[in-house]
């Protein structure tokens, strides 16, 4: 089983035990919700997706399939911690652009619903996604290092661990954990990393008016490209409303099935 699978069942594992001992205002989620088992439902039947392409991707980046590698040979950065930092941050700043992207063109937001459709937000929350959504976040780092660069000479750690920190960032700030503006500690992390009071303010309900916090990891981007719409405290509501919801279910979120009730 690849480290990206482990590193994210385990982060989810946590977060849910963390949403039970500490959650946000005090009410805890059932482990067990409807929402969370569509979650893990979706996650499930999209995992073989999930798996080849990162294992390609992967494959390309450390020239296991020669002349496939990227036309942009970077062998001349040669610092693995160097190799690193370009590497996590190239991915970063780029899945913040695709997904402010989701976000800003109506055919890609029309897919990306089925991410905010779910009313309660906890660590299973990053599973809830359309196949569409799925492809084009997992050919990232394929299209980034098999195809534009060629970081064939980095380190084999390198790539893998820069997408494990962007699953880590993913699963932590869908956590349902109590994350409060007037603690020192967080207060001081609220723009360092993403975290569950960040990103609880992407998926408010009144996001047609509070439309920001798109970063993966960094929250630096939503900072220097103005789309920061944090608050001291969570939104009250989660979820989408009015014509945009979907029908609750694996099947009819792949579909895009109107809800009607």
């Amino acid at each position: 089983m690849p480290m990206t699978t482990i590193v994210q069942a385990l982060m989810i594992i946590v977060g849910l035990a963390l949403g039970a001992l500490w959650p946000r205002g005090g009410r805890a989620l059932a482990v067990f919700s409807r929402d969370a088992l569509i979650n893990v439902a979706t996650g499930a039947a999209l995992f073989p997706v999930r798996l080849g392409l990162t294992m390609l991707g992967v494959r390309l980046a450390q020239g296991a399939d020669p002349g496939l590698s990227g036309f942009i040979d970077l062998g001349s950065l040669r610092a693995p911690p160097l190799q690193f930092l370009f590497t996590f941050v190239l991915l970063d700043f780029s899945k913040y652009w695709l997904h402010r992207a989701h976000h800003r063109i109506p055919l890609l937001w029309s897919f990306h619903r089925v991410h905010h459709s779910t009313e309660s937000i906890d660590a299973t929350a990053g599973l809830r996604m359309h196949l569409v959504d799925f492809l084009q976040l997992t050919a990232v780092p394929v299209l980034l290092f098999g195809v534009l660069f060629d970081i064939t000479a980095f380190a084999p750690w390198v790539l893998p661990v820069a997408i494990c920190v962007g699953i880590v960032a993913d699963t932590f700030s869908h956590m349902h954990v109590e994350f409060p503006h007037t603690n020192p500690v967080c207060r001081a992390l609220l723009y360092v990393f993403n975290n569950p009071l960040f990103h609880s303010w992407h998926h408010t309900r009144d996001g047609v008016l509070r439309d920001g916090n798109y970063a993966n990891a960094l929250p630096v981007w939503d900072l220097l490209f103005r789309s920061d719409v944090t608050q001291h405290e969570p939104p009250a509501l989660y979820g989408i409303g009015g014509d945009q919801r979907l029908v609750n279910d694996v099947l009819g979120l792949q579909l895009l099935r109107p809800r009607t009730d």
